[in-house]
């Protein structure tokens, strides 16, 4: 895995689940397409706000990047968004916005997170007991080989 690291820098930015399997461009890929789509919709709509499609790509970093990059990448859905929709509100009414915005987008990323943890805790755990079962059969083998000898001879063809 370290091998890995030192060939291509943006590893460190995945989960480790995810940068261990498949390639390494294919999630980034999918955040910054998503990124870029939700961004040029939202320069294109200017009667509504579209601040909150900055959830597909939120999302989609919560399931495959770090979790401080996936926080951070809040910030910048926000900078997209003040940046590219060319609606004229008071300031006051778009920092509430984009505040309360930034609030729903961290709920999101923390809750994604959350059940991605708890999903890797389940299957470490599941591994781990079926790790054991498998030990307690091979012993269980081993006990029913040494009382039973004549299970260990192969079978003879009864001519």
């Amino acid at each position: 895995m370290d091998d890995l690291h030192k060939k291509s820098p943006w590893l460190s930015l995945l989960r480790k689940d995810v940068a261990s399997n498949g390639p390494a461009w294919l999630p980034l890929v999918l955040v910054l397409g998503a990124f870029g789509a939700v961004a040029y919709a939202d320069h294109l709509v200017v009667s509504i706000s579209l601040i909150y499609l900055y959830i597909l790509p939120v999302g989609i970093a919560a399931i495959f990047l770090r979790r401080r990059i996936s926080y951070s990448l809040i910030v910048v859905c926000i900078l997209f968004h003040d940046y590219y929709s060319p609606r004229n509100i008071s300031p006051g009414l778009r920092v509430f916005h984009n505040l309360s915005a930034m609030l729903c987008f961290a709920f999101v990323v923390y809750f994604i997170q959350r059940y991605i943890d708890q999903r890797e805790a389940f299957a470490k755990m599941v591994q781990q007991q079926r790790d054991e079962l498998l030990q307690d059969v091979e012993l269980a083998a081993q006990v029913q080989r040494l009382f039973l000898p004549w299970a260990n001879q192969p079978l003879q063809d009864s001519k």
